[in-house]
């Protein structure tokens, strides 16, 4: 595997950009004005990462984001609705809907009783 993915976009005036690298331990996501389709596409083909969605998910996406895959994930999608499971085969997410404020929200009670339900860590967006 590569051991790091370079995508340079023309948008309108500006320029977006999205650099993914590191292992699924320590990944290191940059990306400046970049829709978050593309940047969990970019996720997906370097790592163990599927992904699921209605939204078209056209936020657009500006940061540098590092650490395990689960939290980087988690943290790119700050301000929707998800759901991750993660296994040793690798992570699945189903994105919802972007929170109508903005902001995610994190169900406590869904969440502990999805834990009680697999023996699979669970996180929550506010992970």
């Amino acid at each position: 595997m590569l051991a790091g993915a370079l995508v340079t976009m023309r948008a309108c005036p500006a320029q977006a950009q999205l650099r993914v690298e590191g292992q699924p331990g320590a990944v290191r996501v940059e990306v400046s004005d970049v829709p978050l389709q593309e940047v969990l596409a970019a996720l997906q083909a370097k790592y163990n990462l599927r992904y699921r969605t209605d939204d078209p998910l056209e936020t657009r996406k500006t940061g540098t984001f590092s650490g395990p895959l689960r939290q980087v994930t988690a943290r790119i999608l700050d301000g929707y609705d998800f759901a991750m499971k993660i296994t040793p085969q690798g992570i699945d997410v189903l994105v919802l809907r972007q929170h109508p404020d903005g902001k995610a929200v994190a169900a406590a009670g869904q969440a502990a009783a999805a834990r009680k339900a697999s023996t699979l860590a669970v996180m929550t967006a506010a992970q």
